[in-house]
């Protein structure tokens, strides 16, 4: 831990002191006498555009499926984390592994997405990296379906694209404190605006600091972020904008990979808490750092054509440590004779990721008779090492009672760390996007072309690959709010990394062919959508049945699903709403074997916000639901059942104040999100309950 831990105890003092002081002139200007609708979800739905295809495009008039959450989302339902705030879109099943402290997992049909962060990947290989911040984001943005055209690196099922929040020239700031169960206490500031009176320079700071236990005994959840932003407006027609982004996260594993018995199975006595630490205190560790730097360039060279540049220099590292049953033979095998003692692994390794990536891209618009074209050439690339130092001791961590443990015995007391050789993956790609409308018709059209190089550190041999992949949607624009659209993507995804066997990955690839429909009528702040797709793909990454850390990669998967989607605002009320299938299966010659694990077949959801008017105004409620169906554990063996869970927002604004109690898993439900045919089982997420005060000047 090196600049990170000099920063955390001075950044809130600085933000606030900045706020408060030296910026206090424009906050009289600039001061209104009520928050303007903090919580809102649906409103301004109308003309509402997405930049993830590389050229801004309306949604109603986007041949693909893309979500779009909004940090006023973020606020009304209470989002702590990202996989969090994909809880409600259809298609997205947020949380897969349950409340894993470790990141952020989710599926969008069925596979494990590509996470960009403003534009540019932002993962590379496994557990070497932070968990994002949700307060340093302004939206999120959920491209369904292979987008390698678009970006290169891509899942088959889709991109979750982070964008943050950059400066703006409005003098606006927040203070935020928080408190909630298992001794959660966060403070944080945003504060944005212009430094001279013409406006050229404009600066953004946010800030954070979390300090908190979790769900699971022994296991803190505390991270401390750092994210300040300037933008030059050199002229009217150019800017360069320069983020950084500070964290570290100190926590350990919420996920304990608990047995089957006393989970999904009768345990011999009993069921097991799902506060269960199976670890030691002493040992258990994730401890993440990351410094990165975005640099962030547009000019507008004419009326029709401008110049976008985007890049991005990270360094993360992680200091991980835990232990979970011994994995071997049959999964009924995890719990000893006595039904109560478990024999547990010791694992430790320290991960490192170190990427440079940047997209520089020209767009083109102009007319041909009654048709209008937008044309996005480009040229991206991204080179990143990862490695992963590891001690995997099967069985040294001694034996711990899953009912009653008692630690301190079962500490390694001798261990040594194997050097394992480091991964460079060097990817570069050249990709023409086009946008046409003519006549009530809109067609998205793309082709990339893509080479990569992944290297083993210490060899001269190189693994090369590369591949054209494109896209093509086209969608037709009724006058009464309807417009169908059919659509053909195809997914290119080189992946970083080793297997425990030292094994270089092959590249993922698929396609997917989309039938939907969107309607948003004239004049309403409503848009509904309704999908049905088909994917195939090759050389899927999936969990490997004896290492709980280690990822292997199968071969053929096929997943269709129906998804339907709405958002909607009246008068007083927000809603957003969600319905969704997925069936998936592995394949081998030609024929389907097992479900896909941790899938779910069905998924529902829907949140409502009211506002309240006359002598209630100021009084805001939400309530939501949502169900999770059945998933199954990748070798057909165990079905994990489905569950409903509920969710609940109160709040009151009042000048510059805005107070607020959210609860997520009303009920405290106690359930498993997923079990995996290896014999272990993840357990949800119970109640959680955050006060919030926020006040804004």
């Amino acid at each position: 831990m090196r600049l990170i831990n000099k920063v955390p105890a001075t950044v809130l003092a600085s933000a606030i002191s900045m706020i408060s002081s030296g910026l206090q002139a424009q906050t009289d200007s600039n001061s209104s006498d009520e928050i303007e609708q903090v919580i809102v979800v649906g409103t301004n739905l109308e003309g509402r555009t997405s930049k993830i295809g590389k050229i801004d495009t309306a949604l109603m008039e986007t041949p693909f499926s893309v979500s779009i959450l909004t940090k006023d989302f973020f606020i009304a339902t209470g989002v702590k984390t990202v996989q969090d705030a994909l809880q409600y879109s259809a298609g997205v099943n947020g949380g897969t592994y349950g409340i894993d402290s470790r990141g952020d997992w989710a599926t969008i049909r069925g596979t494990s997405p590509s996470q960009y962060v403003d534009g540019l990947q932002s993962l590379f290989g496994s557990y070497n990296n932070v968990r994002q911040v949700p307060y340093t984001l302004d939206r999120v943005e959920i491209l369904k379906g292979p987008a390698s055209a678009l970006f290169g690196q891509s899942s088959i099922g889709g991109v979750i694209n982070l964008n943050s929040k950059l400066p703006e020239e409005e003098f606006n700031a927040e203070i935020w404190g928080q408190v909630g169960n298992y001794d959660r206490r966060q403070i944080a500031a945003d504060v944005t605006g212009a430094i001279d009176e013409q406006g050229k320079v404009l600066f953004r700071l946010v800030a954070l600091s979390r300090d908190s236990g979790s769900q699971v005994d022994h296991v803190d959840d505390d991270v401390q972020v750092f994210a300040p932003s300037i933008t030059w407006n050199i002229s009217d027609d150019t800017s360069l904008t320069v983020l950084a982004n500070i964290q570290e996260n100190e926590t350990g594993t919420t996920t304990q990979f608990v047995p089957w018995q006393g989970t999904v199975l009768p345990g011999q006595f009993g069921p097991l808490d799902s506060e269960t630490f199976l670890g030691e205190p002493e040992w258990d560790r994730y401890e993440a750092e990351q410094q990165a730097l975005t640099v962030m360039f547009n000019h507008q060279i004419s009326d029709d054509w401008s110049l976008h540049a985007t890049a991005r220099r990270s360094e993360s590292e992680v200091d991980y440590r835990s232990m979970w049953p011994i994995f071997t033979g049959s999964a009924l095998n995890r719990v000893l004779a006595d039904g109560r003692t478990i024999v547990r692994t010791a694992f430790a390794a320290l991960n490192k990721a170190d990427t440079t990536t940047f997209d520089l891209h020209t767009q083109y618009s102009f007319e041909t008779g009654s048709a209008s074209h937008t044309v996005a050439a480009g040229y991206d690339g991204q080179d990143s090492e990862t490695d992963s130092d590891t001690f995997y001791g099967y069985g040294q961590g001694g034996t711990i009672d899953i009912y009653s443990p008692v630690y301190g015995s079962g500490i390694p007391t001798s261990y040594s760390i194997f050097d394992t050789p480091g991964s460079t993956l060097v990817q570069n790609g050249v990709y023409l996007q086009t946008q046409t409308s003519w006549n009530g018709f809109s067609v998205a059209t793309g082709i990339r072309r893509d080479n990569s190089k992944n290297t083993l550190e210490g060899t001269g041999n190189a693994e090369k690959s590369s591949a054209t992949t494109g896209r093509l949607g086209v969608l037709y624009s009724f006058d009464s709010g309807f417009a169908p659209y059919i659509s053909y993507t195809e997914s290119f995804t080189p992946i970083a990394g080793l297997s425990s066997n030292g094994d270089r990955f092959k590249p993922a690839d698929g396609k997917q062919t989309e039938f939907g429909v969107k309607y948003q009528p004239e004049g309403q702040d409503l848009l509904i959508t309704a999908a049905y797709y088909e994917i195939d793909e090759s050389n899927r990454l999936v969990a490997d049945p004896n290492n709980p850390t280690n990822r292997i990669q199968s071969g053929e998967v096929e997943v269709d699903g129906i998804e339907l989607e709405m958002q909607a605002s009246w008068d007083n009320l927000d809603l957003i709403a969600s319905a969704s299938t997925t069936n998936t299966g592995t394949v081998d010659k030609g024929v389907k074997q097992f479900k896909l694990a941790a899938v779910p077949e069905k998924q529902a959801s829907a949140w409502a916000n009211y506002r309240f008017d006359g002598q209630l105004q100021g009084l805001r409620l939400g309530l939501g639901v949502r169900h999770v169906g059945q998933s199954w554990d990748g070798a057909d063996q165990q079905k994990v059942d489905s569950y409903t869970l509920f969710d609940g927002m109160v709040g009151y604004e009042l000048e510059h104040w805005f107070v607020s109690l959210n609860a997520r898993n009303l009920s405290d439900k106690e359930h498993l999100t997923s079990c995996l045919a290896r014999g272990d089982c993840f357990f949800g997420e119970r109640r959680t309950v955050t006060a919030d005060v926020r006040y804004r000047f």
